[in-house]
């Protein structure tokens, strides 16, 4: 039977200074143990013996309600059962509170109803009696404990060693308890929550910490999907999981780690087959995490094992696109929460960072590979230098070219320790100490000959490139050899025919109509005679060319040449003028090719220049060098014709230079004197409005110490 009136037999033994009494050291409990800051399980243990002490019974058993499963819970009792099994039974004590048939024990708690339950006077298959079984009680009182209305726990009361009867006394000091009781329960579950998820989130932290560690200390993709989904299933208790990379291109996703399948990968991989990649491939399309509480009622779900009950799927983000997804499977309905998804996406964007590194990672690996195998396999000599003067990078044509050892590494020695032996430290240390590109020509131990290409990267260091110009030198010294042979052979006979032809015209041998042929034949005797001059100057300057180098006044120069051309200019009513200082100082040359190189540059000027033009030859110091610029205000070159200006037998084809003779190599000789100079040429030139060509020249050693001017 279920009492809701107790009896009152016993109410008269209460007198009222007993109950002020037993009221105020309630009060003073309560007070005290809202006081204090009490561990959750310390709080319950303080409740249950005030509870005790109060009320006077031998027994309390507190029940609290668990809101996610809605179901009353065993928390705790002063009493234990004298049987370990039937303790453990009752610490498992969980009754659900919501039933279909109105049971009027959870109605009246529901309601904040206390109730009294005696074995005798109920059914044992109510649940008052299955619960009064269940503790090893013949009677019990039981109090809800309700905070705003809603139900928090329930205290169930009894005397199961002294077999007093629970009276209406015990009844009226328990519910004088539980208003109070329930407001500190409610309290108390509260600062449990706090302190909980205080710690979770510090336990989280620590996690998360751990992981980036771990996942910091990899560029292995293999290791960082076997981590991620260690630590995911660790976290969230579940029972399997697996990582699919999406290529968003082909909407397709490869699965590239599982963990905790009860059947082997190609199985996996055969049923994702057969019936698609389910939840995670949506997952992956719309971008947005999804727990599954139930995959039953989901369309998509491709059933991998028989024992999945709930799932979660997240998405792995790369700079706003999806890169993988993490799936997680569990064996019991609704087995994920807010706060395991939480973590799952923390970890999916680490492990998203440590991805796409160990992708990059990858690739650098391959590139470098492809690289070293590019590289390993070229013949010309490949060389990196840091700025700090040590090797980075080294090919293998460089170790042969260099005679390095094939079998030692190099990288990272300082280069004046590697190639010391080597005439490539000297442009080295030139190009370090101009702070420039350069371009030479190097001899490296083997007898070959290198086109070396110094360039400097800022971010890098100093990147040496030569290809081997050997062949083209021999080849070049061949063909030279051949032309100064051709060249001299061709001389006699030339002599010849020109002796014939003098002694014709001594002779007066030839008719007066005759005499023009002859002189054309002349004509071309002098001008063929001038091409192998030419050939043959070109030839021993090629070949190494000694200069008598003495300091050379470059205004006596210039003087000498205008003074031998100025009749070819007065020919053509044209005006040479030479604008020069005459403090300006000497510069180191051969007197006799600085004058070949003026002459033929002026007389170019001249040859090129309509009538009535003008020739301006200038000189003044720049810095370390003296400048000669010869100008004219002639035809002018196109800026096609200026890239092979200098090249030998190329001569400017237009309609305005087709009477004018020349080999095509004056030029090209221009070039090679001035670079045996150590100086440099150039040309500026705009058709029409004619051209300026300047020569650089070093000046003489005595005079360099007066610095740039």
């Amino acid at each position: 039977m279920l009492d809701n009136q107790p009896d009152n037999r016993s109410s008269d033994a209460w007198d009222a200074q007993n109950q002020i009494a037993q009221l105020t050291a309630m009060n003073q409990f309560l007070s005290q143990l809202s006081a204090s800051v009490l561990e959750f399980d310390v709080f319950l243990k303080e409740l249950v013996t005030g509870i005790v002490n109060h009320v006077r019974c031998d027994r309390a058993i507190l029940l609290i309600t668990n809101e996610q499963e809605a179901a009353l819970e065993y928390s705790f009792s002063n009493y234990q059962l004298p049987s370990p099994d039937r303790q453990a039974e009752l610490s498992a004590l969980r009754l659900s509170v919501y039933q279909a048939d109105h049971d009027p024990l959870l109605d009246a708690w529901l309601a904040g109803e206390p109730v009294m339950v005696q074995t005798d006077l109920i059914s044992p298959s109510s649940t008052g009696g299955w619960l009064a079984q269940f503790i090893q009680s013949n009677q019990f009182l039981s109090v809800p404990f309700i905070h705003n209305v809603n139900l928090i726990g329930v205290v169930l009361v009894d005397n199961p060693v002294s077999g007093v009867p629970v009276t209406a006394e015990h009844q009226a000091a328990l519910m004088a308890l539980a208003g109070q009781a329930a407001i500190l329960l409610h309290n108390a579950q509260a600062h449990q929550r706090i302190v909980r998820k205080l710690a979770d989130s510090v336990t989280e932290m620590s996690i998360l910490r751990q992981i980036d560690r771990e996942l910091s200390d990899t560029i292995d993709l293999r290791h960082v999907f076997k981590m991620t989904l260690d630590w995911v299933l660790r976290f969230t208790n579940a029972q399997a999981a697996s990582i699919a990379l999406y290529n968003q291109e082909t909407d397709e996703l490869r699965f590239v780690a599982e963990y905790g399948y009860d059947i082997p990968g190609e199985q996996l991989a055969t049923l994702r087959q057969e019936y698609g990649p389910g939840i995670a491939l949506r997952v992956a399309r719309n971008g947005h995490a999804e727990i599954v509480p139930d995959v039953s009622m989901d369309k998509d779900f491709v059933p991998i094992t028989s024992s999945t009950r709930s799932q979660v799927a997240v998405p792995v983000m790369r700079e706003d696109r999806v890169v993988a997804v993490i799936t997680v499977e569990s064996k019991r309905l609704n087995g994920f929460s807010e706060q395991n998804l939480d973590f799952i996406e923390k970890l999916a964007t680490r492990a998203g960072v440590a991805i796409d590194n160990a992708r990059l990672y990858d690739e650098a690996v391959r590139e470098r590979e492809k690289l070293s195998l590019i590289l390993s396999n070229t013949a010309d000599i490949v060389m990196a230098v840091g700025l700090d003067d040590r090797l980075i990078l080294l090919n293998q044509s460089a170790l042969a070219a260099l005679h390095l050892y094939l079998n030692e590494s190099y990288v990272g020695l300082n280069i004046f320790d590697a190639v010391d032996h080597t005439p490539l430290l000297d442009m080295y240390r030139r190009a370090k100490a101009l702070g420039e590109n350069l371009v030479e020509e190097v001899l490296l131990p083997n007898g070959r000959i290198f086109h070396a290409n110094l360039q400097f990267n800022p971010s890098l260091g100093w990147i040496v490139v030569m290809h081997d110009i050997t062949p083209f030198k021999e080849m070049d010294k061949l063909k030279s050899e051949l032309i100064a042979t051709v060249s001299h052979d061709l001389k006699q006979p030339l002599s010849v025919m020109n002796g014939y032809i003098e002694l014709l015209l001594m002779q007066q041998a030839v008719a007066n109509q005759g005499m023009h042929s002859v002189q054309m034949i002349r004509r071309s005797i002098q001008s063929m005679r001038q091409l192998i001059d030419d050939l043959l100057d070109l030839a021993k300057i090629e070949s190494g060319i000694q200069l008598k180098l003495t300091p050379v006044q470059i205004n006596t120069v210039i003087t000498d040449c205008i003074d031998s051309l100025r009749p070819a200019a007065q020919n053509k009513s044209m005006t040479i003028i030479a604008e020069t200082n005459n403090n300006l100082p000497p510069v180191t040359g051969d007197y006799d090719r600085l004058r070949q190189i003026l002459m033929n540059l002026i007389n170019n000027a001249v040859k090129y220049t309509p009538p009535e033009g003008k020739v301006m030859v200038c000189a003044e110091k720049r810095g370390n060098m003296l400048r000669v610029a010869v100008q004219d205000n002639g035809l002018g070159i196109s800026p096609e014709d200026q890239i092979h200006i200098f090249d030998r037998f190329y001569r400017v084809r237009r309609p305005e230079t087709d009477s004018i003779e020349g080999t095509g190599l004056g030029l090209a000789i221009v070039k090679s004197l001035v670079e045996a100079h150590r100086g440099q040429i150039s040309v500026e030139s705009t058709l029409g409005r004619g051209s300026t060509f300047y020569l650089m020249l070093p000046l003489a050693e005595e005079n360099l110490q007066d610095g740039p001017s």
